[in-house]
């Protein structure tokens, strides 16, 4: 018998972020030189709401912030959020576990890294077994992928991934970027 662990809310740059694995996405956006909008709005689909964690207006990008796999509900709000915002044009990420560094050749293990809503590049029909993105099997358009940070050097990324994974926030701390 296994019980959750809650997660800790974290002050950072001015936002009370829901938990400490967001505060440090916070903290590596920041490190690579990109303004972040936190939870900046919510949605109403029908019955539905949805708020995604994180907007980043200079790539007109969304993400959704994972500590581990998601329940199928979870995923239905992300792909319902990607079909009514704007379908074929929509920049939007699914990042489970801290922010780490990804080799090309570890794209068929990619679970841990990314997941991409493929809008422009497949046909809508288009559906993968999520395998590692959904507790359970469910068919869905998100595909593991690699999320490039436009503009940033390797230099920058590997700095930028060791300031999140290093940021400490108990007692006050706040990581200095």
């Amino acid at each position: 018998m296994s019980k959750e662990i809650k997660a800790i809310e974290t002050q950072y740059n001015g936002y009370r972020f829901r938990s400490r694995l967001e505060a440090r996405w916070a903290v590596f956006f920041s490190a690579v030189g990109l303004d972040y909008q936190y939870e900046v709005e919510g949605f109403e689909m029908g019955d539905v709401r949805y708020l995604p964690d994180f907007y980043i207006p200079s790539i007109d990008r969304w993400f959704e912030i994972k500590g581990k796999t998601m329940s199928i509900e979870e995923i239905k709000k992300c792909e319902q959020f990607c079909y009514r915002k704007d379908n074929e044009n929509i920049k939007f990420s699914i990042l489970i576990g801290a922010p780490a560094l990804a080799q090309y050749e570890d794209i068929l293990g990619i679970s841990e890294f990314t997941w991409e809503w493929p809008s422009r590049l497949y046909p809508s029909d288009t559906l993968i077994l999520a395998g590692g993105l959904v507790k359970g099997e469910y068919y869905s358009r998100f595909l593991p992928g690699i999320w490039k940070v436009p503009d940033a050097s390797d230099e920058t990324l590997v700095k930028a991934v060791k300031k999140a994974r290093e940021a400490r926030f108990e007692f006050g701390e706040s990581p200095k970027v």
